[in-house]
């Protein structure tokens, strides 16, 4: 049997499971003096939703007001005397000396209230007014530290975005009013599509996918044994996806930390159950296969929403198919923009530029709602073929990390580098010097390479000696089971090349070795020459055509030092016994870091990565909340609840910071409610 439920029917339901069950902790602000203030409308109906900017919710019931009788007034008359002035009585307090009525469809509230008003057996009668559970801030002892769930004007401590830091109060996505509404979603898995999760993590263990029972594997064929380990590894191909990069536990955090727990944060969605899908390796790569394989395991478990902070310049067709398999599914995938500072009307980012219908692109903004300036965006004149869709919250973004070693060496002035090797007859050694405003480690001691390389200068670099093999090396202690190792650098070398034989006379390396001496009976690393980008990657460097050898800067992934207490980095140059030659070496903007797992530890990240995760928390929100609403209309929801924000008003598809507060206010939840809504 089909129930149709009215209008008025369908607006009485949601009054009820607003209020069922909840703790009357204070007010909405509403009309305290009824009378000395017009109504905005002579309709009740009209009255339902309040123009209150701050909280757009009803203020008082359409249909009933409440009559207070004077004391002389026998309790035993309260209800005959409520029925004589014309309304059904619902209820009667004799403590309080008042019944609370219904009135007639014909007339409105306002009406009733003068009406019953101008009974002199009647003390007062005023509307049936509604009062709200307010959501208290989370005991989350780092609550204050996530600016993008309420943003006081806050300053974030040693940001590692410092534009707009602190940023202006209300530019957030005004999660306190969504849980006005309903913090539990625990009947949403969402999947993280990333570097894997720490699930022994303190704020994130609690609220872990159970897999262990049933578990399908990317085919949608039970795994014997489930999933013990909350999801899978699709890189190392096992059910382990523990985090090894840091990067999923943080997205993860976002999205579901454990709240009310009275440590670090809360997620945007407090309860959401966390499905690890491990399809980038430590290093923060991935492939098509992985991703692709990822999606269908996360939509063969039962993930309603995906978070995918990854993206690439290549178009996937496995990709692309793969979320279409998830749109059949009604599964909604949230991904992120990019960080190139890329116009995506000519410059790719995918599965941003993917079409599917049931994907949705972020952007991120900082902490007064400008671009971030790293966010990438899209101005495609017909806004809508934009690719990215909205902006969220993504700078200084606050969540689950792990312990880290940080070292700008270029910062410090190459402290604490060492030697070894011969020098040559003038003794040459590596120095730490600043040339036009760049800290170098270089030898030889002056800027004479820099500005032959970079200045067009016609004077050549320093003559160095012949048989030089001069190496300069630092230890780096890392921390306990360090897993993503990584030293990121430039190099630039200017080296004789045999014309004959193309093969380099001098030239320069870099290497790497676990332990702490110097490693240059170990690992290379190899280098994409600026100058000459077709050719291959090289690990001996030397100059080209009469021209110096110009790296990329580059980061490169440590895999033998995984495992062990130090890393040791080291650089060499060489030169052989044919003559006293000009050139030399140099390297700029090092940064050696490192990165272990730790089960308390929090930190800050900025990304479009990170601004992904505060919508897709959203989307989990509004999908608990109300089960029946498709991936369509829980797009829809962002739209109509979305706030313009200027700064992407003509570089995304809608203009909108996501408002989780305005989205999901007047959902209509619908659970334990039979009816058919028409």
């Amino acid at each position: 049997m089909k129930t149709i439920i009215s209008r008025n029917s369908k607006l009485k339901i949601l009054g009820i499971l607003v209020l069922v069950g909840s703790t009357v902790i204070i007010s909405d602000p509403v009309e305290k003096n009824f009378l000395s203030q017009p109504f905005r409308s002579k309709s009740s109906l009209a009255n339902i939703v309040s123009n209150s900017a701050q909280s757009r919710r009803s203020h008082f019931a359409p249909d009933e007001i409440v009559i207070k009788f004077k004391q002389h007034i026998p309790n035993e008359e309260l209800f005959s005397r409520s029925r004589s002035l014309g309304f059904n009585v619902e209820q009667v307090s004799k403590r309080a000396h008042f019944t609370k009525v219904k009135i007639a469809s014909s007339e409105t509230v306002e009406e009733a209230v003068v009406r019953a008003n101008r009974d002199p057996s009647v003390e007062y009668a005023e509307p049936t007014y509604y009062y709200y559970a307010h959501a208290a801030t989370p005991n989350d002892t780092d609550f204050a530290k996530l600016w993008g769930l309420s943003n006081s004007g806050q300053p974030i401590s040693s940001p590692s975005y410092a534009t707009n830091n602190p940023g202006t109060s209300g530019k957030d996505m005004n999660v306190l009013g969504a849980w006005d509404v309903s913090t539990n979603c625990s009947s949403i898995i969402v999947a993280v599509l990333d570097t894997g999760i720490n699930y022994n993590h303190e704020d994130l263990t609690a609220n872990m996918w159970d897999g262990s029972v049933s578990c399908k594997d990317k085919d949608g064929i039970n795994i014997g044994g489930g999933c013990q380990n909350h999801g899978w590894d699709f890189v190392s191909g096992d059910n382990d996806p523990k985090d090894e990069n840091g990067h999923g536990s943080h997205v993860a955090g976002t999205i579901g930390a454990v709240g009310n727990n009275n440590k670090g944060i809360t997620g945007v969605c407090q309860s959401a159950k966390l499905m690890s899908v491990r399809v980038l390796d430590a290093s923060g790569v991935g492939t098509n296969a992985s991703i692709a394989q990822g999606i269908h395991f996360a939509v063969h478990n039962g993930a309603k929403v995906i978070n995918m902070s990854l993206g690439g310049n290549d178009d996937s067709s496995a990709v692309n198919e793969a979320i279409e398999f998830a749109r059949t599914r009604d599964v909604l995938v949230v991904v992120a923009a990019g960080n190139e500072t890329r116009d995506l009307k000519t410059g790719a980012s995918y599965p941003c530029k993917n079409t599917n219908t049931n994907l949705i692109c972020i952007a991120a903004l900082d902490q007064n709602y400008e671009l971030a300036d790293f966010s990438n965006f899209d101005t495609t004149t017909n806004e809508n073929n934009r690719s990215v869709d909205f902006g969220a919250p993504g700078t200084n973004i606050y969540s689950i990390f792990g312990t880290e070693l940080k070292s700008d060496e270029a910062a410090n002035g190459y402290s604490g580098w060492l030697m070894t090797g011969s020098g040559g007859v003038s003794n040459y050694s590596w120095v730490n010097i600043n040339c036009s405003g760049y800290n170098l480690l270089t030898i030889p001691n002056d800027c004479t390479l820099f500005n032959w390389a970079f200045t067009q200068t016609n004077v050549y670099a320093t003559e160095l000696d012949p048989s030089m093999g001069i190496g300069t090396y630092k230890t780096f202690a890392l921390p306990s089971g360090a897993t993503n190792i990584t030293v990121s650098h430039q190099v630039v070398a200017e080296a004789k090349r045999n014309s004959s034989t193309n093969i380099c006379n001098d030239y320069g390396l870099a290497m790497y070795g676990p332990g702490n001496t110097h490693p240059f009976l170990s690992s290379y690393l190899s280098f994409k020459n600026q100058v000459f980008p077709n050719d291959s990657a090289t690990s001996f460097f030397c100059e080209k055509d009469e021209k110096p050898f110009v790296s990329y800067y580059e980061t490169d992934f440590l895999t033998n030092c995984i495992g062990n207490t130090h890393c040791t980095i080291g650089y060499r140059y060489y030169s052989n016994s044919d003559d006293t030659t000009w050139g030399g070496m140099f390297v700029s903007k090092l940064f050696f870091y490192a990165w272990a797992p730790s089960n308390n530890n929090y930190g800050l990240y900025n990304g479009t990565s990170m601004a992904t995760p505060n919508v897709a928390g959203v989307v989990a929100l509004i999908r608990a909340y109300n089960p029946l609403l498709n991936h369509s209309e829980v797009i829809q929801k962002l739209i109509d609840g979305g706030t313009a924000a200027a700064s992407i008003a003509s570089n995304s598809k809608y203009g909108k910071s996501i408002n989780a507060n305005a989205s999901v206010k007047h959902l209509n939840q619908v659970t334990g409610v039979t009816a058919t809504l028409q």
